[in-house]
């Protein structure tokens, strides 16, 4: 053997010992022939240390084995399930930034899907919600430049920056053409509670963001206070709330159940993947009924806690099935200071329901299928998915997420003009509402008063003038047959600006056809309290 030889193998050797999981290559193939056991089942691991000699020899240019070596790691995860991830040492502190602090940039809960950002849901409040990102939406570009085989690592590069920085994403949603849309980045808080009000005298409102390290903390805070001003009846918002942390899931469950039932289970290959989680029976004074709201952005621990209200009878569910994310995930650290995060087991709600949607036909069908018109709970549907059920004998559908008690979705269509004046870069609708917040009186001092404020025939007039003025093609009469959608906008962020980001939700709830519909069905579920 040369020199060069010697030094080329030498310097293959210190970069894989730089990965946990390769440095047991070497072991785990000696190990395998040497005792004659499952040898088969690692010849591709040496396969794999083959390649890695023979790319690092022989390859046209002088590789970059880090990037080789981690490639590999990531595509032996994505051949697992669509959830299994491998976080690198320096994209570690940043993923751990999303349950704690705050951070600037687009806001949008997302997974590297066949090579492209998938959107999982667009965090409320932010950039992403705004500008109407959907869940399965897929970056094609950002700023042009193709984001194909994006990295974790480039995705924060890019998407992340300062606040009213401009990113222009291009969006591939599965029916449509490919579309440009600008976001301006803003502060995106890692807080779980964006909202908590009282809707009228007894129903009050929570809208949960994500489940993190003090979710479950301020849930409680914001239950004292509503009831502390009469509330007796609840609904908990967890669309678009993509997950997080299992245990403030079980935590907020708990404050509501005062039995010992089960909330949630998990089974895995191995033993100790295997576990039930149950409430602590414990005397609880909220006797009030729950609806809970989801739509296709709720995953995981937002589905264990809609799953357990609807199989526990502690409430009804309201919306759209869920996302079907039910795959539990550890957390292994690498000797590098990166991770792995493996799936070892899969979440059953109490009644038995895998909250996992199939992914077996591969990882574009998995989302293109969040996309289809007829996934959701109907008449054709229903005969295909199997039956569970709740504890007092309900029926409820598994099948895969949480198939909702009563099924409405948010179709409104608008018009081009609409969707126009929405998608542009400028915020028109955000600039119009700080040019007439400076008109409105002192008696819109407070909310109450404020919900009395509406927009005139003449403002209709006045909004469509300014429209013109800010060189952008649009018809009249389409912006007038969306006026009720706009109005709501318009004097969403007025209040937004004059009292602070919460009152976009109670102006917003207005024409929400979700939660209209949720009020409907509070004496049917505090039916099942009895």
């Amino acid at each position: 053997m040369t020199s060069q030889s010697r030094n080329k193998g030498n310097i293959l050797r210190m970069k894989l010992t730089r990965y946990t999981l390769l440095t047991l290559v070497g072991v785990i193939i000696f190990y395998g022939f040497k005792t004659g056991t499952d040898s088969g089942k690692f010849q591709k691991l040496k396969t794999l240390f083959q390649l890695s000699r023979l790319i690092n020899e022989n390859y046209v240019e002088e590789p970059d084995m880090d990037d080789v070596l981690e490639g590999a790691i990531i595509g032996m995860l994505d051949r697992l399930d669509p959830h299994s991830t491998y976080i690198s040492g320096e994209h570690f502190e940043k993923v751990q930034e999303q349950f704690a602090g705050k951070f600037e940039g687009i806001g949008v809960e997302f997974s590297i899907l066949d090579g492209y950002i998938t959107v999982i849901s667009p965090i409320p409040g932010t950039p992403s919600e705004r500008a109407g990102l959907a869940s399965g939406d897929k970056f094609t570009k950002i700023n042009g430049k193709s984001a194909y085989k994006i990295t974790q690592e480039e995705v924060f590069e890019k998407l992340r920056g300062p606040k009213g920085s401009e990113v222009i994403i291009t969006i591939a949603r599965e029916g449509e053409a490919q579309f440009d849309v600008l976001l301006i980045r803003d502060e995106i808080p890692i807080v779980s509670v964006l909202a908590a009000f009282m809707t009228d005298d007894k129903t009050g409102y929570i809208k949960l963001n994500r489940f993190a390290s003090t979710s479950a903390e301020e849930i409680w805070n914001s239950l004292k206070t509503l009831e502390s001003q009469g509330m007796e009846q609840l609904v908990l918002d967890l669309r678009n709330n993509g997950g997080g942390l299992m245990d403030q899931a079980v935590e907020i469950i708990d404050m509501f159940v005062s039995s010992n039932d089960t909330i949630v289970f998990t089974k895995g290959r191995l033993r100790n993947s295997n576990s039930a989680l149950r409430a602590h029976k414990q005397r609880t004074d909220r006797k009030y009924p729950i609806i809970t709201l989801i739509n296709r952005g709720s995953a995981s621990a937002s589905e264990i806690v809609s799953g357990a209200f609807q199989d526990l009878d502690r409430g009804l569910v309201v919306g759209e099935t869920s996302f079907g994310k039910g795959l539990v995930q550890r957390q292994y650290p690498l000797n590098d200071g990166s991770a792995a995060r493996v799936t070892i087991a899969r979440y059953y709600t109490p009644s038995g329901r895998l909250i996992q949607r199939p992914y077996e036909d591969g990882l574009d069908e998995y989302y293109a299928e969040l996309g289809e018109t007829d996934r959701e709970a109907n008449d054709s549907t229903l005969t295909d998915k199997p039956e569970f059920k709740t504890k007092k004998g309900r029926t409820v559908f598994g099948g895969g997420g949480i198939t909702p008690d009563i099924y409405v979705v948010n179709d409104r269509e608008y018009s081009k003009s609409t969707l126009a004046v929405f998608n542009r870069s400028k915020r028109h609708v955000f600039n119009y509402a700080n040019l007439i917040k400076s008109t409105i009186s002192s008696k819109f001092s407070n909310y109450d008063d404020f919900s009395e404020f509406h927009l005139n025939t003449e403002s209709q007039l006045k909004f469509i003038n300014w429209l013109k003025e800010q060189e952008i093609e649009f018809v009249d009469e389409e912006i007038l047959q969306d006026w009720d959608f706009i109005e709501n906008r318009i004097l969403s962020d007025v209040a937004s600006a004059l009292w602070g980001k919460e009152y976009i939700y109670h102006k917003s709830l207005e024409i929400d056809i979700q939660f209209q519909e949720a009020m409907k069905h509070f004496e049917e579920a505090n039916n099942l309290l009895n």
